[in-house]
This record gives C-alpha cells, structure tokens and sequence, in this order.
C-alpha cells in the first residue's frame, strides 16, 4: 500500500488530496443528476382475466385432459393475436405512442411488445405431475405515462374477452356449418348409391338370392317333366305296333320340341345359378357401401346435432368464457426505482472513485512525508522533523477553496431537488388533465 498504511496517513492524503475528491464528486453527482433526471418514470399497470367455467356442460365434449390442453392452447393462440404486429400497430395509432421519439414503425411495435407482458394463471394447488389447468390470464403494460399504460391494459383486457367471444361463436358456426354440409353430401351419395341397388337388383334379378331359389324350385320341377316326357317315349315304343307310324312320329316330334325346350330353360336355370356367386359378390359390395354410407350419415347427424347444441350454449353464453377480474387502475408510483435514490447512489460513487483516485496517485508518487513513513522505510529514526511552515494567507486560501467547494455542492444538490420537484409536479399535472378528460 506504499506509504498509506494507517488511518493517520490516510486522512492526511484525504488532506492533501481534498480538492480532487471535490471535484470528481460534484461532477459524478452532477453527472448523475442529469442521468436521472433524463431517465423517464416507468409506470406498470396490470389488469387481470378470468377464465369462466361453462354453467351447462356439453356431454359430447372431450375428456377433462384434452379440455385443459385445449384450453392453454386457445389462450396461447389469442396471445398470438394480441401481440400480432397489425393489432401492434392500430396501437400505437390510437393511442399516438412515441410520437416524438422519431422511431420508425417497426421499432415502435417491437418497443411496445417488449413493454407488454402476458401471462397465464394456473392452478398452484395442482398436484405434482399433474396438468396446470389455467384459471386466468395477467396483462402487465409498462410506460412513460401511467394513463396511457392503464389504458392500453384496458385495451388488451377487452381485445382478449371480445376475440376470446368471437373465437368460440365462429368456430361453433364453423362447426355446425362443416357438420350439416357433411349430411347432405353423405344424403345425395346414399340416394345415389340406392338408385345403383335399384337398377342392379332390376338387371340381375334372376341371379339374387330370391330369384335363385326360385329357379332352384323350377329346375326341380322341370326334372320331373323331363322324367315324364321319357316316360312318354317308352309308351310310344311300345305301342308302334298297335297304332300308325305317322301318329306316333308326330307325337315323338311334339315331345322332343317339349323335351328340347324344357332342357333349353335347364340349361339356362343351370347358367344363371352358376353366375349367381359373382352377382351376389357385387351385390354384397354395394351393400356394404350402403352399411358404411349409413353409419357414417349417423355419426354426422349426431355430430351435427352436438355442434347445433353447442351453438345454442355459445349464443347463451354458456361456454367456457374469459371475463374480466380486474381492470387496470392509474399507477400512482413508478416501477423504474426512486430518482432520489440514484441521485444519492451515484454522489456515494463519486465519492468512492475521488478517493480512489487520489490513492493512485498516491501510490504512483511514494514520497516520504512523515517521520513515522521514514521508519518504516529506511529503519532510521528522525533526529529532528522541520514542519512545514503555513502563513495565514495559505490558511485563508485554502478555507475560501473548501468553503467554495462545500458552496458548489450544496448549490448542485439544491439545483438537483429543485429539477425533481418541479418534474414530479409536472407529472401530477400531466396525470389530473388526463383523468379530467376521461
């Protein structure tokens, strides 16, 4: 530490160095006072959403793990929409924020998203690993201006509620729309499809399973003629002796054209029932298209009646909605940190530096000034110590340099709280005119 190593040699080098500690301490307090002063005032306004549950719940909805999931998800979407840079800048529009601060657009929306804090309220009394469902939603505005702040956290409340209303009635009409839209697409195809059914059972009658079974019955029973009609023929045989040959050649010819047709209609029974599996197989898949058509035109139908029904409970407001808890209020005190404070802070750390200068230059010029300094160094003792001679001249000019250096503080610390008085005043003023004029 050079030759400083006692109080005693301390306060002398305060002594000496008393004009240099002055002077860094009323430029850094002047320094930063005017800092301070050109600081502006940061004001928070908070406003508050609540998120309603439904009075009427819709059996058709989810389970209560997807509500929670949709819930965060419709929250994160509208705070997407808020802080969308089209909503960003009808703001800063409305409300002319910073006008004089030469910004360009795009600086102005991105200052005014840094200055606006959305956050979700969740349940803390939630179990651990379980879901935080959201119970609501804080709007913090930070600004200049603790008008314009509670306004435009006014502003976003209401915007949240509105697009949070707006949000649920478009898609319940979207909903029921899509729904209904369905059922008539599904309507046409299943009357289409029957049209189909219709003329296949019409073109192939005879290979479906009724006409089938009947043919079955008619094959049976031609069976049966074609055993009579050879019966017939052994009869003719045996009776060519009593009777004429031309008789029985014309009775032979009527029963073979009997014989001939009935076997033509066998032929063609025997034909159909061996197309009647692949008839029967397209007839299956057009059934099975009508099955599915029908079953699909249930479940839109119940699906639609469930989208009509949530409809009707969004028009009566009985949907899980976002109301307002807390509107935001005119902050009274600045969240920016007290100006006398920094003021005081920043005299202290003058203070601080002008005796750490002078101890640097101390220490750059390690002169022995004091017979205990001489000890120490050399281990030789003083014989005789000459001290150093001071006329009153000397005495009267240094006090006129303290006195005017305690003047010179005292005038910056008065000029100092005079600036924040009348600051603050101003901004009591701005306030009364604003809240007149709301």
């Amino acid at each position: 530490m050079g030759q400083i190593q006692s109080l005693a040699d301390f306060l002398s080098m305060v002594r000496r160095r008393i004009l240099l500690i002055v002077a860094v301490l009323m430029i850094g307090t002047a320094v930063t006072i005017a800092w301070t002063l050109g600081q502006p005032k940061i004001y928070e306004a908070i406003a508050v959403a609540q998120i309603e549950s439904p009075t009427v719940r819709d059996t058709g909805s989810s389970t209560p793990g997807a509500t929670t999931n949709g819930t965060d998800h419709r929250l994160r979407i509208l705070e997407q929409k808020l802080m969308a840079r089209d909503n960003l800048v009808g703001l800063v529009e409305n409300y002319g924020l910073y006008a004089n601060t030469g910004f360009s657009t795009g600086l102005k929306v991105a200052t005014l998203r840094e200055a606006v804090r959305l956050t979700q309220i969740t349940d803390q009394t939630a179990t651990f690993g379980a879901s935080r469902v959201p119970t609501g939603m804080m709007i913090a505005v930070t600004h200049s201006e603790p008008v314009i702040a509670a306004e435009l956290a006014n502003d976003f409340l209401d915007q949240l509620v509105s697009l949070n209303r707006e949000r649920r009635t478009a898609a319940a009409q979207q909903n029921l729309t899509f729904f209904q839209a369905e059922a008539t697409r599904v309507e046409a195809e299943i009357r289409a499809l029957e049209a189909r059914i219709a003329s296949f059972k019409e073109q192939n009658a005879a290979y479906l399973p009724t006409g089938i079974a009947a043919q079955r019955d008619e094959l049976g029973a031609l069976k049966t003629t074609l055993l009579e009609l050879e019966q017939k023929f052994i009869e003719l045989d045996a009776g060519r002796s009593r009777q004429r040959a031309e008789v029985i050649e014309r009775q032979s010819a009527l029963l073979r054209e009997q014989e001939a047709l009935i076997q033509a209609r066998i032929d063609e029974i025997n034909r159909n029932i061996a197309g009647a599996p692949e008839v029967d197989r397209q007839f299956g898949i057009l059934t099975r298209e009508m099955e599915q058509l029908q079953e699909q035109h249930s479940v839109i139908t119940r699906r639609a009646t469930e989208a009509e029904m949530g409809q009707q409970l969004t028009s009566q407001d009985q949907f899980e909605r976002i109301e307002v808890l807390e509107s935001a209020l005119v902050p009274e005190n600045p969240v920016s940190g007290s100006r006398k404070k920094k003021a005081a802070l920043g005299a202290i750390l003058s203070g601080v530096l002008g005796v750490g200068l002078a101890f640097l230059l101390e220490m750059m010029n390690p002169v022995i000034r004091t017979p205990a300094q001489l000890e120490r160094q050399l281990d030789v003792k003083a014989v005789i110590a000459i001290p150093k001679l001071t006329t009153k001249s000397d005495r009267r000019s240094k006090r006129f340099v303290l006195l005017v250096a305690l003047a010179a503080v005292l005038a910056v610390i008065w000029t100092s709280a005079t600036a924040m008085r009348n600051g603050a005043m101003s901004v009591i003023g701005m306030i009364a005119g604003r809240v007149s004029k709301v």
